[in-house]
């Protein structure tokens, strides 16, 4: 895995990505973008644990035995209802409010304001791109054997990708933003190397507008 952002997209089927804006009521362009934002807020959260050798210990034990096998079925994450104490929405809950602590909301606003999502949405978005960062690097920190300044050692490599597509927004919350990267709000860049998607949307766009025709000309 060389590239962690391009291993986030290979998982986004436009299956998954369909599924997700039907349950929540928003269009795939949208759930892309929230996602493209959430991915990179969390790397760059899990980063910044670094300095603190007790709280990375801690983010890295709880990612190391993170279970990926939720990856071969990530459309499960978009069930409704109460979670199990074993969901792994509820395991990346717990890193997700270690590496943000009480900036959780103000993230969420802030990719629900970038993606154009509602807030409630992007929330929802986190127990989906929570148990798939965590997923991905569970497999690199297992097949590699990394240690903790391992996995930090990784996510320093990748900072530079994951950090030119985080909205500034974000990475200004994020304690971020002196560091002269991380996109303007409202800019169109998110996940690079995504340009199979919008062309996959308009396609979407003219099928639907011909089974439209179709069925008002019978």
């Amino acid at each position: 895995m060389t590239n962690i952002l391009d291993a986030v997209k290979e998982q986004l089927s436009p299956e998954l990505l369909t599924e997700a804006a039907k349950i929540y009521g928003e269009n795939e362009a949208g759930i892309f973008k929230a996602i493209g934002s959430l991915a990179p807020a969390i790397l760059a959260g899990i980063l910044q644990k670094s300095g603190d050798s007790h709280s990375m210990d801690n983010v890295f034990s709880s990612i190391r035995d993170f279970d990926p096998a939720i990856l071969g079925n990530l459309g499960s994450l978009l069930e409704q209802g109460n979670l199990a104490q074993h969901d792994p929405r509820n395991i990346s809950g717990h890193l997700i409010g270690t590496i943000f602590g009480a900036k959780v909301p103000a993230i969420t606003n802030a990719v629900a304001s970038f993606s154009g999502v509602k807030q409630s949405s992007a929330s929802a978005l986190l127990g989906l791109t929570g148990p798939l960062v965590m997923g991905l690097l569970s497999k690199k920190i297992n097949a590699d054997g990394l240690r903790p300044t391992g996995l930090v050692g990784y996510l320093l490599s990748q900072k530079s990708n994951f950090m030119s597509v985080l909205p500034s927004g974000i990475a200004s919350l994020l304690g971020m933003v002196n560091s002269g990267i991380g996109n303007q709000p409202g800019t169109e860049k998110s996940m690079g190397g995504m340009g199979w998607f919008w062309p996959l949307l308009l396609l979407l766009g003219i099928g639907s507008a011909i089974v439209f025709f179709m069925k008002n000309c019978s």
